[in-house]
């Protein structure tokens, strides 16, 4: 079964910012700046409210590919743990459930 165009793009993109999220907050300097964080605040929100968003779509209408699948499920995995960094820096929360699911 093949999904969705562009859905695995969608994870990678969005894989990506929580990754640079960590390096973000990470770097003492960097996560003090307005203006970094301000920049990366609206990629963030973007991501989140578009690609975000969108992958959540298919999976709920269950459309992912199974590779898809279990690469949205490791994603989750990570927003998870890069949500502490987030309410930190002040940045949007994600807009789809994070809990594990049965």
């Amino acid at each position: 079964m093949s999904g969705p165009p562009g859905i695995a793009r969608d994870i990678a993109l969005v894989g990506a910012a929580a990754r640079e999220l960590r390096e973000l907050a990470a770097d003492p300097e960097r996560s003090w700046s307005g203006d970094e964080v301000y920049d990366f605040s609206i990629r963030w929100g973007t991501l989140l409210m578009g690609r975000l968003q969108r992958v959540e779509h298919y999976h709920r209408r269950g459309e992912l590919a199974p590779e898809d699948e279990r690469a949205y499920r490791a994603l989750k995995q990570e927003l998870r743990e890069v949500l502490p960094l987030a309410d930190r820096l002040g940045l949007g929360r994600p807009p789809v459930p994070l809990d594990e699911e049965p």
